[in-house]
């Protein structure tokens, strides 16, 4: 997991401007475990910095990802996660709810699926969909 302190080392030594909302937008990412969309981000910070807009969080967010700091998620099509920890690892969604939960893997694992390409991965996003234990009893 990072830290604010390194990501902010890493913008400025890149050139980039260290805004107060880029910062309040890193502060708010920085050790979660669950996947915000822009809309939780901008509700979340919208007192703090009214002028805030979801275009700050969209490029702030793709510049992290650039980065290495997060990974986008699209698992699903009506909204885009933002997951902080950009280790690999699967993600589980269910469904009818939008739970949506990283899963562990090995390396063991993750070589194993790399080597089921052709090619080179460089990266890779598994997602699993189906129904959590609350939906699935329903």
């Amino acid at each position: 997991m990072w830290s604010i302190d390194e990501v902010l080392e890493k913008l400025k030594s890149r050139g980039y401007k260290l805004t107060g909302q880029r910062k309040a937008i890193i502060e708010k990412l920085c050790g979660r475990k669950d996947h915000p969309t822009a809309e939780q981000l901008y509700n979340e910070l919208k007192k703090s910095h009214p002028a805030i807009s979801f275009a700050t969080i969209y490029s702030t967010v793709q510049l992290l990802a650039e980065m290495g700091f997060l990974q986008i998620l699209t698992i699903d099509d009506k909204k885009t996660h933002f997951d902080p920890s950009s280790e690999t690892h699967a993600h589980f969604f269910c469904q009818r709810c939008g739970l949506l939960e990283d899963i562990d893997m090995s390396q063991e694992e993750r070589d194993k699926l790399k080597r089921l390409s052709k090619y080179r991965a460089r990266s890779m996003q598994v997602y699993l969909y189906g129904l959590c234990h609350e939906c699935d009893k329903k």
